[in-house]
């Protein structure tokens, strides 16, 4: 649906949302790597008469990103709410298709790049020696902030070109800090960038006002909040969709197998789209919750309900054309489902609180038909 900005409370999770306006601030497009293929995202902020969103652009290479000042129409999937950084409450478009409408490119800009290229790569460490030598003495907290953005962007690409893994939060943030001291060693400068030139007991009480490490990386870590995918892992996506082994043998997943639903197959979708969270839910649920000896799993509780001989053939099961009708193997089938839903899987069971013989197939048609609407009125106490 086709909405101004400020129309979007009306939206829910999940709606197929169009909208039209400029590109009022971007962020660089990063690529992920999907089993060989590479994918390519950029994060803007679009806005128009109304006010502005955020949302993720789908690039077919690095070379079609956005510029700011761009007007365009974009037509994405609503994610969910998610708190950012400042206690306020926001939703991305994501996965957008876009059409540019108008660039708007300044006359200067091709100019100003290349300068600025040769500036940066003609000779490194002068650069940045210059760029602190002054820009730092103006105000050293706002570079060590620029710094500090510089390399935990740095530590993201590094772990989506899989240079490095990253398992924890703190490996996280110890790389970036790395990067950081890697940029100021040999300066000067360095204390003052980090301290502004404060005293130890400016910077307790300025430690104090600001909160503790841990509660500002937390307060940090709201910025990407629920907007950044995180696809299933190679292991968990084998599980599910099934792989080529070594020997070159098809090993089947979990979609392969006779006991899954159709709509649960639905249900997970895409192995491009699937997040490392959700592939989790779903093998938790055919599994059962690692650690809970009381789980067994949907897959084992289903093996329970309809046993096969070891070639797969179900046990105790009508042959149709075998002394029975099409009309009987229907009766079964629905008798055999509301079974299961009744949770009367056990024969005693069946036999006490129905009243009928738990060997289904031996019953007549008659006889199915009552069983039938004894079980659809059947309520456990």
């Amino acid at each position: 649906m086709k909405m101004k900005i400020e129309e979007l409370n009306r939206a829910s999770e999940g709606d197929i949302l169009e909208l039209e306006g400029t590109v009022y601030r971007l962020k660089e497009p990063n690529s992920n790597d999907f089993d060989g293929e590479i994918v390519w995202g950029q994060f803007i902020v679009l806005k128009d008469s109304t006010g502005e969103q955020g949302a993720w652009l789908k690039l077919g290479a690095e070379a079609d990103r956005v510029s700011k000042g761009t007007k365009i129409s974009i037509r994405g999937k609503l994610g969910k709410e998610y708190t950012t950084s400042r206690g306020a409450k926001a939703r991305s478009i994501n996965n957008c298709d876009f059409e540019v409408l108008e660039v708007q490119v300044p006359a200067e800009s091709k100019q100003t790049t290349k300068q600025t290229t040769k500036s940066s790569y003609e000779n490194k460490d002068d650069y940045w020696t210059k760029k602190f030598k002054y820009e730092v003495q103006r105000d050293p907290k706002v570079q060590l902030a620029i710094v500090r953005q510089t390399a935990i962007k740095a530590v993201v690409d590094l772990i989506s070109s899989k240079v490095f893994i990253i398992k924890t939060k703190k490996d996280f943030y110890n790389s970036a800090d790395e990067i950081v001291e890697y940029i100021f060693k040999g300066l000067d400068i360095m204390e003052s960038a980090i301290l502004g030139g404060e005293t130890k007991e400016s910077k307790e009480k300025e430690e104090t006002k600001t909160g503790t490490k841990e509660e500002r990386t937390k307060k940090a870590e709201g910025i990407v909040g629920d907007t950044q995918f995180k696809p299933a892992t190679t292991k968990q996506k084998n599980f599910i969709y099934g792989y080529k082994g070594e020997d070159g043998i098809w090993k089947k997943g979990m979609i392969e197998s006779r006991y899954i639903e159709t709509h649960e197959i639905e249900e997970i979708g895409d192995p491009k789209k699937l997040s490392i969270d959700k592939a989790s839910e779903w093998i938790n649920f055919w599994l059962g919750e690692s650690g809970n000896t009381e789980d067994i799993g949907e897959r084992q509780k289903r093996e329970f309900d309809n046993p096969r001989d070891s070639k797969g053939v179900p046990l105790n099961s009508l042959v149709k054309g075998n002394e029975t009708s099409l009309a009987k193997d229907i009766l079964v089938d629905e008798v055999n489902a509301l079974r299961r839903k009744c949770r009367l899987n056990d024969d005693e069971k069946f036999k006490k609180e129905i009243g009928y013989s738990p060997k289904i197939e031996s019953l007549t048609e008659k006889d199915l038909t009552k069983v039938k609407e004894i079980l659809k009125g059947y309520a456990p106490f």
